[in-house]
């Protein structure tokens, strides 16, 4: 049994090396020795430990998985966070490589069209970037689309690490980002922004903490919705009211519209304030005024219709890379539509273990 993957599948499921100690009644050394390898796992343990943590016995004979380092993913909603978040958010980066290492091949997905901005500004970045890829200045219509066809590989976070809101790393020269699905399309194209401004200008990992948060922010603005759009589009007289009609131009929340034009000076400081103020009064954090359907992924959709028509089921693919069912559910939720028969409803194992709530 491979300690490495027992680590993975602890984290997944949201549990520390005690807690984890406590289920199947051995002590946290004991736990730890089998993860890094200094105490061997009595065999009568190991199907225990599978049926515990809800995952196949054949994953845990593979060997180490392609793990992402801590220091080398972005995570956003840094404040909010917790260890176990994170660390279930982590091991989620790590299946989502071994998910990808399955449809690349089979779905032609190598090609990667991302420079590296790691010396320019964030808004010089933005700039570049849009060059690079011919966008002009014009609003970005459907950006999950983009960022596939330019090889990024965008899968959804699931419900314990929602916290999270998205992650975004490198492994083997392809980006990746994790995404939380459950958030509206305007919020959900910002963060995907956002990551986007982390794989570009923070690839070899500086700055790092809130200075490369407010980086990342400052691109995403800046991707979104640029100077000359705003000029053409805005009108003259500005009010929350034409701030909420406009925004659905560029697809962003009314709060992100109205933070750029004030930092533009379309907005004085104090009309920008009475706005928020206003917002905050009017719960635009809890939902978004006239909000825009959530986008899908024309990449994840293509290889669940093709292998719908092929007769390969979701379940089969998790067999082939030996991971629970929900997992892989996990990954596709909120970016394609998964169909899913009474054949492939997860087993009591996955069941049980997808309860355990991260807190």
């Amino acid at each position: 049994m491979n300690g490495n993957r027992i680590t993975i599948a602890r984290q997944r499921r949201g549990l520390s090396r005690p807690e984890l100690a406590e289920i199947l009644g051995v002590t946290a050394r004991a736990v730890g020795g089998w993860e890094t390898g200094s105490i061997v796992i009595p065999k009568d343990r190991e199907s225990e430990i599978a049926r515990e943590l809800g995952f196949p016995d054949s994953f845990f004979k593979l060997k180490d998985s392609a793990s992402v380092q801590t220091g080398a993913v972005s995570f956003r909603s840094l404040s909010r966070k917790t260890a176990a978040q994170r660390d279930a958010a982590l091991a989620m980066c790590d299946l989502s490589i071994e998910l990808a290492a399955w449809l690349d091949p089979r779905f032609g997905r190598d090609k990667v069209s991302l420079p590296d901005l790691s010396d320019e500004a964030p808004d010089l970045a933005a700039d570049l970037l849009r060059r690079e890829w011919g966008l002009g200045h014009q609003p970005i219509k459907h950006l999950i689309n983009l960022l596939e066809a330019k090889g990024v590989r965008l899968f959804a976070l699931p419900e314990n690490c929602r916290e999270i809101d998205a992650c975004s790393f490198w492994m083997d020269d392809k980006p990746y980002i994790l995404i939380d699905t459950s958030r509206s399309s305007e919020r959900m194209r910002f963060n995907i922004a956002h990551e986007l401004g982390h794989l570009v200008m923070h690839r070899h990992g500086a700055p790092t903490g809130q200075e490369a948060e407010k980086d990342a922010n400052s691109f995403a603005s800046s991707f979104l919705i640029t100077i000359q759009s705003i000029h053409r589009n805005i009108p003259k007289s500005i009010t929350l009211e034409s701030i909420i009609n406009s925004k659905k131009i560029w697809g962003v929340s009314a709060a992100a519209l109205a933070y750029r034009l004030n930092k533009l000076k379309y907005l004085s400081d104090w009309h920008y304030k009475s706005i928020v103020i206003e917002m905050r009064r009017r719960d635009f954090h809890v939902r978004e005024p006239n909000a825009i359907p959530c986008e899908q992924s024309y990449v994840l959709d293509l290889v669940l219709k093709a292998l719908r028509e092929r007769g390969i089921t979701l379940r089969h693919v998790a067999s082939e890379i030996h991971l629970p069912m929900s997992e892989v559910v996990g990954l596709l939720q909120g970016l394609a539509v998964v169909e899913i028969s009474k054949h492939e409803i997860a087993t009591p194992a996955e069941r049980r273990a997808s309860l355990r709530v991260v807190t």
